[in-house]
């Protein structure tokens, strides 16, 4: 009876019940747990974390994509913060105020040159600096979004191919970028806010599966 009111469960969880209520996939490590949320433009109902982590260049401002979102949530007022301490440089990042009943802080990863290129490095690094500044003042959750939408150059009149292709790539750099971060946090929780991203992210996380890790379908 308990076998088949799990399966129940599994398919009302995957299919009949907005998956904005838990995440649809965990990966479990030793230092680290990564969770997979799906919402579309907006943060999923029961998601909570600590701090949240944003894309920018190195003038710190929050006007595309996700950042912008971001900064909608915390009423500006990261962005005044940030604007006292700008500019930084590839790789760092800043950790400033967050959003009332949301997250207590928000930071922004400098993953962008002033000529508007990225790298993997570049992520990488400000990532690591984000979740190392951030375990600093006690964070021991933090949710990253999606970056797709941010790296592309023109969003309104790229093909769906180069969409695909942006989300597939930002994917992979971001689950590599976590992993490389390392147990300076506890819990990352991946926030795909485009549904259409979504797949390229369980793939990245059934990579690690195949590697030896233990995933988990929450």
């Amino acid at each position: 009876m308990n076998s088949i009111l799990d399966q129940v469960t599994t398919v009302l969880k995957r299919w009949i019940v907005p998956t904005a209520f838990w995440p649809r996939k965990r990966v479990v490590l030793p230092d680290l747990t990564i969770e997979l949320w799906v919402c579309q433009r907006k943060l999923p109902m029961l998601l909570r974390a600590d701090a949240i982590v944003v894309p920018t260049a190195p003038d710190l401002k929050m006007v595309f994509g996700i950042a912008k979102m971001v900064r909608d949530m915390g009423a500006d007022a990261v962005q005044y913060e940030a604007n006292a301490v700008a500019p930084l440089e590839p790789g760092d990042a800043f950790v400033g105020t967050g959003a009332k009943f949301r997250y207590k802080y928000t930071a922004l990863t400098v993953i962008f040159d002033e000529s508007k290129r990225t790298s993997a490095a570049f992520i990488s690094e400000s990532l690591a600096a984000a979740m190392r500044k951030l375990r600093e003042k006690g964070a021991r959750s933090v949710v990253v979004p999606d970056y797709t939408e941010n790296l592309l150059t023109q969003p309104n009149w790229i093909t769906t191919e180069q969409r695909q292709q942006t989300a597939a790539i930002t994917s992979r750099l971001l689950v590599d970028a976590i992993l490389t971060a390392g147990s300076n946090v506890k819990t990352v929780r991946i926030w795909v806010w485009d549904p259409a991203n979504a797949s390229y992210y369980v793939a990245e996380l059934d990579r690690l599966k195949k590697n030896g890790r233990q995933a988990v379908t929450a």
